[in-house]
């Protein structure tokens, strides 16, 4: 039992981590995408990777990365994710 709670432990932590280096790229992604531009969607996107890269510094790279996600999807951009 203490190897299968280790294990969950480590995956988890490490996905983490992975999150961690995702949210900036996303946010610059998107606020590469939209610099400049005054339509509605860019700017609805624009203020979703403000909210993103906020949980990100708050430490919620999940939510971070759906709010990224949600963005790119109000100006149908395609997001590159890390590998």
């Amino acid at each position: 039992m203490k190897k299968i709670m280790m294990a969950l432990v480590l995956v988890l932590a490490t996905a983490g981590a992975a999150f961690a280096n995702q949210c900036p790229l996303l946010v610059k992604q998107i606020e590469d995408a939209t610099a400049g531009k005054t339509d509605d969607a860019s700017k609805k996107a624009a203020t979703m990777a403000a909210e993103a890269k906020a949980l990100h510094a708050a430490g919620k790279h999940a939510e971070s990365v759906a709010k990224a996600k949600e963005a790119a999807a109000a100006i149908n951009l395609n997001l590159k994710m890390k590998q």
